[in-house]
């Protein structure tokens, strides 16, 4: 190739050929192919003169073809193949490749020289990226002076296992279109732990407080490519503390990728009821924490209950020797296991029969049979006993009969309860209670003494009008009515216990006796003051004083008098709010007021004397003192300082006398000074 000044021509030339057709691309990876059908024998790629002059400039190719002899043979090179040529020279390599990357890593950068024609600069250049490759430096900026260089760095980030692909594009004013460089890589799969459970819940059912469950097991598998390793493996929830977890799966202890390991999981309630919480296993995993939750119920232990219907038994009265008919006791389990039962049987003078055997299941009951032969005559006592392995153990009922001989009086009360009187007034009469005293035995009863006994015994009596009597003989199958009355002596609860005795019979327990006294209703008189004081003023007379009256009782009271014991004091009961006259009647809790006045006056003497106020209160009169103070009692100001000079003494105060006549001497000097 000539000078420089052979191509200028040649550029104005180029100028006018027809550029490639519209959606061309210069590729240069067919610039390469071209080149070296058709431009090898005469040029390497390398920087020479030459070939710099065509680097991302096929005009001045195209001007080289039509200026050099050597090159004519060129011409049937069309304008797509000079593009391509230029975009080969001036963009190397042509193609990028680069080393597999695990997904979501970015590889070694790799580098794209961008060169211009020795004889004419670049502008516009830009450069643009796609796929999963990016720009990470170079030195290109938008424009190349002539006959230099500039990089473009790229650096692959695969976002997916497998072939990735994309493409720097890369445009300027060199060439009529953009040159695309292809880019590649193999992006290879991250190795990573992944966790799975073989259950999402483990369920234990019923299960009996503080004891154990059949273990579960749970098994984790690692599904990833890469050691499984965990960090904690926690139990939590609010029945945390009743689960345990154990076995190969445990912090420090990595599961190889595709491996599994082992929980055994077992439930102990700590108490009744629903008992929830989680298992969560913390780890390495990509897919995050993996958790199981965990359920199950308390329950009470199973415990047998024994109880026994009726609480008591009572045979009544049976003739010494003979048997009385049999009385049937039910024994139950009302618990939740067996019964176990080790013994039952009967005290004193009663007998049991059973068929209960030894072991009575849950919510099964049995009979026994109770059998009462007096052995002598009286009362009998005794129970019934149940030995087992129920809580309370041992279980009674108790027994009770009466032994009577034959041709025999068995007296009862018709009512054998305590004997109420309610409540009554202190000094009043209760309401009278009757007792049916009844010989249901086969002899006559003498009936010996009826006794009332006991702390309050002399606040209760036998009526006359009772037809039972001491001494009195009750023939068999005969009866008679006692009255009992009730009048208390004080007030609070009282109580006593009524007692028979007879002979030849069979007597019933004694009765409790019992009534509740109040205190009476009786008026009682509140005073607003308990001592009245009058003092004289220097003129006329003391203010007159209110004295209220007040029945602070609980029925009316009634004043019948109203006394003062010096003329010189008066009470006045008239007017709004007054007691009025005598008689006075108030009822419980109203009040009235007394005026009551003093006249004596400052030149008169004290007095004192008593306003005495009687009724049916207790006691029965009440004295409210009183007194006035006149200024004859009061002493004389004899010493200086004072101001008895005008007080009507007669004495003249000796330092006042001399303060008057110093006054005097001033007043008149100054009179003759003026």
């Amino acid at each position: 190739m000539k000078s420089h000044s052979l191509w200028r021509p040649a550029l104005a030339l180029a100028a006018a050929l027809a550029w490639p057709a519209a959606g061309f691309a210069a590729d240069p990876v067919q610039g390469s192919t071209t080149f070296s059908q058709r431009c090898t024998a005469c040029h390497s790629v390398a920087s020479t003169a030459t070939v710099d002059r065509g680097r991302n400039s096929p005009a001045m190719i195209q001007s080289a073809i039509a200026n050099v002899g050597a090159m004519s043979g060129l011409s049937v090179l069309s304008a797509s193949d000079l593009e391509n040529i230029a975009a080969y020279l001036g963009n190397a390599p042509s193609t990028v490749s680069f080393a597999q990357t695990t997904v979501g890593q970015t590889s070694a950068t790799q580098t794209v020289t961008v060169r211009a024609s020795r004889v004419a600069a670049l502008s516009g250049l830009a450069a643009s990226v796609s796929g999963d490759f990016s720009r990470a430096g170079g030195t290109c900026g938008s424009t190349l002076a002539a006959s230099s260089s500039c990089t473009i760095t790229l650096a692959f980030s695969p976002t997916a296992a497998g072939s990735r692909s994309g493409t720097l594009t890369i445009s300027h004013s060199g060439l009529t279109t953009a040159v695309p460089i292809a880019l590649s890589g193999t992006g290879a799969a991250a190795t990573q732990a992944t966790i799975s459970l073989d259950a999402s819940t483990l369920d234990f059912g019923n299960q009996t407080v503080n004891t154990t469950s059949a273990s579960k097991t749970l098994t984790v598998r690692n599904t990833g490519n890469a050691a499984l390793d965990f960090s904690a493996l926690t139990l939590g929830g609010g029945a945390a503390a009743d689960y345990s977890a154990t076995g190969g799966c445990a912090v420090g202890t990595p599961v190889a990728a595709g491996g599994s390991c082992a929980l055994t999981v077992a439930f102990t309630p700590s108490t009744t009821g629903n008992r929830a919480a989680s298992l969560t296993l913390a780890s390495n995993a990509s897919n995050g924490s993996a958790s199981v939750s965990l359920s199950g119920t308390g329950q009470a232990a199973a415990t047998p209950q024994a109880s026994l219907s009726p609480g008591s038994v009572a045979f009544g009265s049976v003739t010494v020797g003979s048997s009385a008919s049999a009385q049937t006791v039910t024994l139950s389990n009302t618990g939740s296991a067996a019964l176990n039962i080790s013994a039952i049987g009967a005290s004193g003078a009663f007998t049991t029969t059973n068929a209960c055997g030894s072991t009575l299941a849950a919510g099964a009951s049995c009979a026994i049979s109770v059998v009462f032969t007096p052995t002598g005559a009286g009362t009998a006592s005794g129970s019934l006993s149940v030995t087992s392995n129920a809580s309370g153990s041992p279980h009674s009922v108790s027994l009770a009969g009466t032994g009577v001989l034959a041709d025999t009086a068995i007296l009862q009360w018709s009512d054998a309860g305590a004997i109420d009187f309610g409540s009554v007034s202190v000094g009043d009469d209760a309401a009278t209670r009757s007792l049916t005293l009844a010989n249901s035995g086969s002899g006559s009863a003498t009936l010996t003494a009826f006794t009332i006994s006991g702390t309050h015994a002399a606040d209760f009596r036998i009526d006359g009008s009772s037809t039972c009597t001491a001494g009195q003989a009750l023939a068999a199958g005969a009866q008679c009515t006692l009255v009992l009355g009730f009048t208390p002596s004080a007030a609070g609860n009282r109580s006593a216990s009524l007692a028979l005795s007879a002979g030849n019979a069979s007597t019933p327990e004694p009765i409790a006796l019992g009534g509740v006294a109040t205190a009476a209703a009786a008026p009682a008189l509140g005073l607003s003051a308990e001592s009245l004081a009058f003092v004289a003023p220097a003129s006329g007379n003391a203010a007159a004083q209110t004295l209220t009256l007040t029945n602070t009782g609980t029925a009316d009271l009634h004043l019948n008098a109203l006394t003062v014991g010096d003329s010189r004091f008066t009470v006045d009961a008239s007017g709004t709010g007054g007691c009025g006259t005598t008689p006075i009647t108030l009822a419980a809790g109203a009040s009235c007021r007394l005026s009551v006045a003093w006249a004596g006056t400052a030149a008169d003497a004290s007095d004192t004397s008593a306003l005495t106020i009687s009724g049916d209160m207790s006691p029965a009169s009440v004295e409210v003192a009183l007194s006035g103070q006149g200024g004859a009692d009061q002493p004389a100001n004899a010493g200086g300082g004072g101001c008895t000079l005008g007080a009507g003494t007669g004495a003249a105060d000796p330092l006042l006398l001399l303060m008057a006549a110093l006054a005097g001497v001033l007043f008149w000097r100054r009179r003759r000074g003026s």
